[in-house]
C-alpha cells in the first residue's frame, strides 16, 4: 500500500509540475498581450491592408510589400468587423495559436518523451519569441499551432484504431491549415510521405485509398493558393531583394558556414553568465557549438527510437530548406519558428541520450550531468523571462508620442512623419485626431539626401514635428538606430532650432522653428 501511495504521490508531483509549466506559459502570453503596445511598421503595415481592404482585395498583392496566408489575413478581417479596430482584437488570434501552442507541447512532449520532455515545455513557455508573438499582429504564432496541431493529429491518427475518423479529420485540418499557414506545405508532404509508407508496410490497403484522396485534396488546395497569393508572393521584387541573403545556398557544402549560423540563431539565449565567476575564461561560442552538438545527437536517437516522431520533426524543416534554395521561401528566426517546438523536443530527445549514457556509468553522475546541462541552457531564457515579465517589450511605441504632439499641436503646425513611420501614423491618426492639420508624409525610403531637401523645402515655417521611429537606415555612416536619428537631428540643428521634444520607447518626435 505504501508503494502505491508513493507511485500515486509521484504521479501527481509530475502531473503538477507540467500543468504549472503550461499555465506559466499562458501567464507569460497574457502579460506581454495585456501591456497593449503600439504596433510597429510591420504590424501596421498588415493591419491597413486588414481593415481598409475588404475579403476580396485580401487575396490581391497586399500593399506595403506585406505577405500573410489568406486564411490568416481572412480571420483578422472577420475579428475585425464583429468586435472592431483595436490593437487588442488585431492580436487576438495569434494570442489563442500561443496559447494552444503552449498546450500542445505539453501533450507531445509528455505523451512521447515522457520526463524528459520537460525541458522541452518549459524552454517553449518561456521562449522570448513565442512569448513576444503572442501577441504580435503576424503569422507566425499560429504557424507554430498549426505545426503542432498537424504533428499532433498525424500521431493520434497513427496509433488510434478508428483511422477513417481520424483520416477525415485530419484532412478537413490539413486543408484549413494551408490557408492559415504557409510552412503547412512543409509538414503535410511528409505526412502524407509517412502515413502512406506506414500503412503499405503493414498492408494495410483499406486505407491507402483514403490517404490518397486527403493528398490530392491538400494538393489541389495548395496549387489554389499558389494561384490567388503564393505566386505573386514570391514573384515580388522588392521581396526578394530584400531576402536575397537569406535563401539557402545550394549545394550546401559549398557554404556550410550559413547553416551553421542559421541554426545557432534559432538556439535559445545561451551565454555563459551562469558560470562567468565559475570559469571566466569560458567562451560563449562553445556553449553554442555544445549546443548544435546536442541538436544532431537527438535527431540521431530519436530516429533510432521512433522513426515516426522523428520524420514529423525532422524533414519539414528540410523542405523548407529545398524551397529556400529554389529562391520561394528565405530562411531567418522568424520563417523558422513553426519549427521551434520540434527543435525543443529534439534538445529534450539530446538531454535523454546524454542522461542514459552518463546512467550506465552511475546514476547520480548522470543526474548531476543532465542538470548541469539544462540549468546552463535554460539560466538566461529564464533571466529574460523574469526581466521581460518585470518590463515587457514595448517595441516601437508610438503612441505616447502621437498622444504628445496632439496635446500640443497649434493650428499652423506641419507634421512631418518619417518613411520609417508611416504605417504606424496612418493607423493611429485618427486616433489621435491628427487627421485635420498639414502632414507630410515622407518620399522615397530611407533616401537620406531626401530627407535633407525636404527640410530645406520648409525652411522658412516656425513649427514643424518630425517623428522617428523605425529609422532602418539612413543612406550615412551612421550603424545604429540612435546614431541614424541623430544623423537627422543633425541636418535639423543645421537649418532651425529646436524648439520641443519628446522620447517613448524607440520612437521620438522634435519640434523644430526652421524660419531662420
Amino acid at each position: 500500500m505504501k508503494n502505491i501511495f508513493e507511485k500515486l504521490k509521484g504521479f501527481y508531483n509530475l502531473n503538477f509540475l507540467w500543468w504549472s509549466i503550461v499555465v506559466l506559459g499562458v501567464f507569460l502570453r497574457l502579460r506581454q498581450y495585456f501591456v497593449n503596445r503600439s504596433l510597429w511598421i510591420d504590424e501596421a503595415s498588415l493591419a491597413l491592408n486588414i481593415i481598409n481592404r475588404s475579403f476580396n482585395e485580401l487575396t490581391l498583392t497586399l500593399d506595403y510589400d506585406q505577405g500573410a496566408p489568406i486564411g490568416f489575413l481572412f480571420i483578422e478581417k472577420l475579428l475585425v468587423l464583429i468586435f472592431g479596430n483595436q490593437e487588442y482584437i488585431l492580436r487576438l488570434f495569434p494570442l489563442i495559436s500561443g496559447i494552444v501552442s503552449t498546450y500542445l507541447v505539453y501533450r507531445i512532449a509528455s505523451e512521447y518523451f515522457g520526463e524528459f520532455g520537460i525541458f522541452a515545455a518549459l524552454l517553449f513557455s518561456i521562449s522570448e519569441w513565442m512569448v513576444y508573438y503572442s501577441s504580435e499582429l503576424k503569422q507566425y504564432s499560429s504557424d507554430v499551432m498549426i505545426s503542432l496541431l498537424l504533428i499532433s493529429l498525424s500521431l493520434s491518427y497513427l496509433k488510434s484504431e478508428k483511422n477513417k475518423q481520424n483520416a477525415i479529420f485530419l484532412g478537413i485540418v490539413g486543408f484549413f491549415a494551408i490557408w492559415i499557414s504557409h510552412p503547412s506545405i512543409f509538414i503535410l508532404p511528409v505526412i502524407v510521405f509517412l502515413l502512406v509508407t506506414e500503412k503499405w508496410i503493414k498492408k494495410d490497403y483499406s486505407q491507402l485509398s483514403w490517404l490518397l484522396g486527403m493528398a490530392m485534396i491538400w494538393l489541389v488546395t495548395f496549387l489554389t493558393t499558389y494561384m490567388i497569393s503564393l505566386n505573386n508572393l514570391v514573384g515580388n521584387e522588392n521581396l526578394q531583394d530584400y531576402w536575397r541573403d537569406n535563401f539557402a545556398p545550394f549545394p550546401p557544402w559549398e557554404n556550410l558556414l550559413w547553416y551553421k549560423n542559421i541554426f545557432i540563431s534559432l538556439l535559445p539565449q545561451i551565454t555563459p553568465s551562469f558560470w562567468s565567476e565559475v570559469i571566466p575564461m569560458l567562451n560563449w561560442a562553445y556553449l553554442r557549438e555544445a549546443c548544435l552538438v546536442l541538436i544532431l545527437l537527438g535527431a540521431i536517437t530519436l530516429l533510432i527510437r521512433d522513426k515516426q516522431l522523428a520524420t514529423l520533426v525532422i524533414f519539414p524543416l528540410v523542405l523548407a530548406f529545398v524551397a529556400s534554395a529554389l529562391r520561394k521561401y528565405p530562411i531567418t528566426d522568424r520563417f523558422l519558428y513553426f519549427w521551434y517546438p520540434s527543435l525543443f523536443l529534439i534538445m529534450a530527445e539530446g538531454f535523454k541520450g546524454i542522461y542514459l549514457t552518463f546512467k550506465r556509468i552511475n546514476g547520480k553522475l548522470a543526474l548531476f550531468v543532465y542538470a548541469l546541462v539544462t540549468i546552463t541552457i535554460l539560466w538566461r531564457p529564464l533571466v529574460t523571462t523574469y526581466n521581460h515579465f518585470i518590463s515587457p517589450p514595448m517595441g516601437e511605441d508610438i503612441k505616447p508620442v502621437l498622444a504628445y504632439i496632439q496635446n500640443n499641436v497649434q493650428g499652423d503646425d506641419i507634421i512631418y512623419v518619417h518613411y520609417g513611420s508611416i504605417t504606424p501614423f496612418l493607423y493611429y491618426k485618427d486616433f489621435y485626431n491628427l487627421d485635420a492639420g498639414e502632414i507630410f508624409i515622407a518620399r522615397k525610403s530611407w533616401n537620406f539626401e531626401r530627407f535633407v531637401i525636404d527640410v530645406e523645402n520648409f525652411r522658412g515655417r516656425a513649427r514643424i514635428w518630425f517623428i522617428f521611429s523605425h529609422v532602418l537606415s539612413c543612406d550615412c555612416e551612421a550603424d545604429t538606430r540612435e546614431a541614424r536619428i541623430q544623423a537627422h537631428v543633425d541636418v535639423l540643428d543645421k537649418y532651425g532650432t529646436q524648439v520641443d521634444y519628446f522620447e517613448a520607447i524607440r520612437a521620438v518626435t522634435y519640434l523644430y522653428d526652421l524660419n531662420r
